[in-house]
């Protein structure tokens, strides 16, 4: 089986786009991924020319099944983490989190 590409889309609390961003950079986020997660190949974190609170993340895997090792844990920690930081950082949510 070949690489994989996983394509995961952030959106931030409107006009925090570049705040999410920087916080995402500050911590090393796919750095630490190529270190430390099994199969994680590379990443790119891009920003949505259309929608000024858009931005994605691009990944490459070894295959298929390195990403699914890790997905099961990353949906786990985001659906527990997003309300907590909407909390956090006193905005409000439209819609509940669908992770």
């Amino acid at each position: 089986m070949g690489a994989y590409v996983s394509v995961l889309t952030l959106r931030s609390p409107p006009g925090r786009r570049e705040e999410a961003i920087e916080q995402f950079i500050q911590r090393g986020v796919l750095e630490t991924c190529r270190d430390a997660v099994p199969g994680f190949l590379s990443g790119r974190l891009l920003r949505s020319t259309d929608d000024e609170d858009l931005a994605c993340v691009i990944c490459e895997w070894a295959d298929r099944a390195a990403f699914a090792d890790v997905e099961r844990e990353l949906v786990s920690e985001l659906a527990e983490a997003v309300p907590q930081h909407s909390e956090r950082e006193s905005y409000r949510l439209a819609v509940p989190a669908v992770v």
